[in-house]
């Protein structure tokens, strides 16, 4: 059995996030919180979201595990207002997930939770961090776009840089270690990423105030932020891009 309720301005966020790297996903309902972990078909983005029950306004459940396709629920979410209330039950053995949101009412066909993929996520320990807002990350994100679809990352002891290049452009951005929340590193170290993946992010981390990035020489990328007061917690690995790579 599952009854929960959330603000649409969450089911948004937490939606938006995953569908940047997959497009369904398995949500595992504990007695007093909900486990997402998903990984892109190729197996170069994997996300971990942990949310606290107190960030929905109903909770009553036996602890199960539903997944469906995203955009079934997001497109449902996209009718409403941000302060409105979309409610969720299920019924073991049933296949199909109940959803009313005002007075739109729906029966969406839910997937066998055995077929979705869950990643062992990896231990990473990176050796280089910064920490900067998230309307920092989306300007980065924006200004790397000009210079191509890849973006590489670099510290030195006084800069973070990212830079982007193509035939006919060179964009950098340039944090001192002064401007940033957090400095720290090891090495002077460089990384390149896909932007493909990480400009869906744009969506859920405007209103974030401290997003962690960390990287390291030719090393995963790991992202991690929380939103809703901190009742959603998200960690975000890319793997890079090393020279070789075709």
């Amino acid at each position: 059995m599952l009854n929960v309720t959330a603000r649409l301005d969450l089911m948004s966020k937490i939606l938006d996030t995953l569908k940047a790297v997959v497009e369904d996903a398995k949500f595992d309902f504990k007695e007093n919180s909900l486990h997402i972990r998903v990984v892109d078909h190729s197996h170069v983005a994997m996300i971990q979201m942990d949310i606290d029950s107190a960030a929905f306004d109903t909770w009553e459940l036996d602890e199960t595990s539903i997944a469906f396709e995203i955009d079934m629920v997001r497109d449902l979410v996209s009718l409403g207002t941000p302060d409105e209330m979309l409610n969720l039950k299920a019924d073991e053995g049933t296949g199909v997930l109940q959803a009313k949101l005002g007075n739109v009412e729906g029966e969406l066909r839910t997937i066998d939770p055995s077929t979705i993929t869950v990643p062992a996520l990896p231990p990473l320990d990176p050796k280089c961090k910064v920490h900067l807002s998230g309307s920092d990350f989306i300007r980065i994100l924006k200004a790397a776009a000009l210079g191509g679809d890849m973006m590489t990352l670099a510290i030195n002891k006084d800069h973070f840089t990212v830079s982007a290049n193509s035939t006919n452009s060179n964009i950098q951005v340039n944090f001192h270690k002064d401007d940033l929340q957090l400095f720290e590193f090891d090495n002077p170290a460089h990384s390149q990423y896909s932007l493909g993946y990480l400009q869906p992010l744009n969506k859920v981390i405007g209103r974030v105030e401290t997003l962690e990035i960390g990287f390291g020489e030719n090393y995963p990328l790991a992202i991690n932020f929380a939103f809703h007061d901190g009742a959603v917690e998200v960690k975000y690995f890319l793997a890079p891009r090393v020279e070789g790579d075709i």
